[in-house]
């Protein structure tokens, strides 16, 4: 062999060693470790989910393909889905079991307030991450089927990228608001009236669940103050659209309205529980379907707080919940304002002067004419005048504009004949201040009048009245002597 071929045959077995040499090393590289362990990180940054790790199907060999395994089903209800590597079939069956057999190991849960959480350690094999508990707003969850290890661009995989469960489920937390709906103020959040008016209150409660995840708990919690009295049939529930409008009414069987405590100068305490069975229905988790809207009306009672402070209504919480547990969140509070009037009743002396009587008009001709008197009052041994309806109810009124005239005065006194009028001026503010919804009002609450009362002197109540009986004395005396005077003239004829 000449030199040239010798040179040309070297280079050709160089050539084939580093052939066979990089194809060894790839295959090397290319070989499954079965006695290496693997590891799945998960993490979720949304609040309030567990999740658990069980295996479900175990490696058991490789085939002269490198890139094949073959794994063997600890759920027989996946059998034929492990055998043909579906994964999606796989995840869809393990989904619809009630509860996954007891043979199935649990590797450890995940909460997700951690943040996140690595199991490592793991055996090769097939693993069903699931969700085991969520918050009670939860739309949709999606769980997860890994398999590992698999085969990748360079080579086996042991330990997968990290799971973002957050991208796997999708929840909403619902929201509870009250309104006054028939404000004397134009303002959703507070009213102004008087004693026996009705307040229309409307609380509008957006919805949680979806039909794959549906609630078995809805109810609403409200409190009342004790000026303010529950008209128990004024109840009225339904669903409605994101614009407040009405898609269907649920039925009076289909809610309970539970009263825990009221009574005569008591606060009110209710709530309004949408039923499980009702929960159940489609209809509930509808597209169109954005809140549950519960309407009521109430009235201003004798106990009612007069002035700034006012009388609230608080909707106190919306509690809902699933099977895996119950959330809440909170209302807001809207404001009932009512008002009152006094009358101060002095004499000349600026002493109080007891024994008047006063009626209380919602216009000057009434007053006038004394006709239509809304209440009326007397003045007590401090000069006070508490004005009161025709059951003796002190009587609460809304800010505006009243007269007032003097029916009866104490005696040895002159009647009052002027109308007086009285205005209760209220003036309130854009936002919530000082625990008020008031800027300005009257001291207390009441807008408060002095009326002064004169004596009287005529003759028929005292003053010269000695001298019409001394001057009827003196005609009667005139006429007994003329009488006799004139019998005596006679008898001496």
């Amino acid at each position: 062999m000449n030199k040239y071929l010798k040179k040309s045959f070297a280079l050709f077995l160089i050539t084939v060693m580093l052939i066979l040499s990089a194809f060894s090393s790839v295959s090397a590289a290319s070989l499954l470790d079965t006695s290496k362990k693997v590891s799945i990180t998960l993490n979720c940054t949304k609040p309030g989910y567990t999740f658990e790790v069980f295996e479900v199907a175990k490696l058991t060999s490789t085939s002269q393909n490198t890139y094949e395994t073959s794994y063997k089903a600890l759920v027989d209800d996946i059998k034929d889905e492990v055998k043909d590597g579906d994964s999606k079939s796989i995840l869809n069956k393990l989904d619809n079991l009630s509860e996954l057999p007891s043979g199935v190991v649990s590797y450890g849960t995940f909460e997700s307030n951690t943040k996140t959480k690595t199991f490592s350690e793991l055996e090769q094999g097939i693993y069903y991450v699931k969700c085991t508990k969520f918050p009670a707003g939860v739309k949709s969850v999606e769980n997860s089927v890994v398999a590992l290890p698999y085969y990748g661009e360079n080579g086996w995989v042991y330990e997968i990228s990290p799971i973002n469960l957050a991208l796997k489920v999708s929840d909403d937390t619902p929201t509870t608001h009250k309104i006054i709906t028939n404000s004397t103020k134009h303002n959703e959040n507070f009213t102004d009236i008087g004693l026996g008016d009705t307040v229309d209150f409307k609380l509008t409660n957006t919805t949680a669940g979806s039909v794959s995840q549906k609630l078995t708990t809805f109810t609403v919690y409200d409190e009342m103050s004790k000026g303010l009295t529950l008209d128990e049939s004024s109840f009225e529930v339904y669903l409605a659209d994101k614009q407040g409008n009405k898609i269907s009414d649920i039925s009076s069987a289909d809610y309970k309205l539970n009263i825990t405590e009221k009574g005569d100068g008591k606060d009110t305490k209710f709530n309004v529980a949408i039923s499980s069975d009702y929960l159940a229905k489609d209809e509930y988790y509808a597209t169109n379907v954005n809140s549950v809207i519960v309407e009521y009306s109430a009235t201003i009672n004798i106990h009612a707080v007069v002035g700034p402070k006012g009388n609230p209504n608080t909707d106190a919480e919306l509690v809902y919940g699933n099977k895996s547990g119950t959330d809440s969140v909170p209302g807001n509070t809207v404001y009932v304002y009512t008002y009152g009037i006094g009358v101060v009743k002095l004499n000349e002396e600026n002493k109080a002067l007891a024994g008047a009587t006063f009626e209380l008009y919602t216009n000057e001709k009434d007053a006038a004419a004394h006709n239509n008197a809304i209440a009326s009052g007397t003045s007590d041994s401090d000069g006070k005048v508490k004005f009161l309806n025709s059951n003796g109810e002190e009587r609460f009124l809304a800010s505006g504009n009243y007269f007032i005239s003097e029916t009866a005065a104490p005696e040895g006194y002159n009647l009052y004949g002027d109308v007086i009028p009285v205005s209760i001026d209220v003036e309130y503010n854009e936002v919530f201040n000082n625990d008020t919804w008031v800027k300005n009002s009257p001291a207390d609450g009441y807008a408060t009048c002095t009326v002064t009362d004169t004596k009287l002197i005529v003759p028929q109540t005292g003053g010269y009245v000695w001298i019409l009986y001394a001057a009827g004395a003196v005609l009667a005396l005139a006429g007994l002597s003329l009488l006799i005077f004139t019998k005596a003239k006679k008898s001496n004829k």
